[in-house]
């Protein structure tokens, strides 16, 4: 079965927790303890999502995380390529030099589920989690 990783888990419920204090910067500290998530872990998923265009970073004080505006267009598929996740589903769709390729009646198989799994995941908005 397709399994979701920790780091998938994990910046979902960051972001979940960011969407219900909108327009509030949340720091590290307060979201680990409160989501009881390892704080280093939250902080590495903190800079992919930055970089990802999902959360903005403030310094400072009253620094801290935020939902950036318009993440809310963002989709799962988005948050997966963010964090480097959107890996192929089975070996042979990610592999090109798979010694059974050649007469292979299962890849067509697997592309048609990894395309419905994508299509999916595009249709949930983060804004909906």
């Amino acid at each position: 079965m397709v399994t979701i990783s920790k780091k998938v888990e994990y910046s979902i419920v960051f972001i979940s927790f960011l969407a219900k204090n909108k327009g509030k910067n949340i720091s590290l500290t307060e979201a680990s303890k409160k989501l009881l998530l390892p704080y280093r872990f939250l902080g590495q998923l903190a800079t992919s999502l930055k970089i990802g265009g999902i959360v903005e970073a403030q310094e400072g004080k009253n620094g801290g995380y935020r939902l950036v505006e318009g993440w809310e267009k963002k989709n799962l598929f988005d948050l997966l390529e963010v964090l480097g996740e959107n890996k192929a589903m089975v070996t042979c769709l990610g592999d090109k030099s798979c010694v059974r390729a050649k007469g292979c009646n299962l890849k067509k198989m697997w592309e048609k589920v990894e395309r419905g799994w994508y299509l999916e995941l595009k249709k949930v908005k983060l804004s909906e989690i």
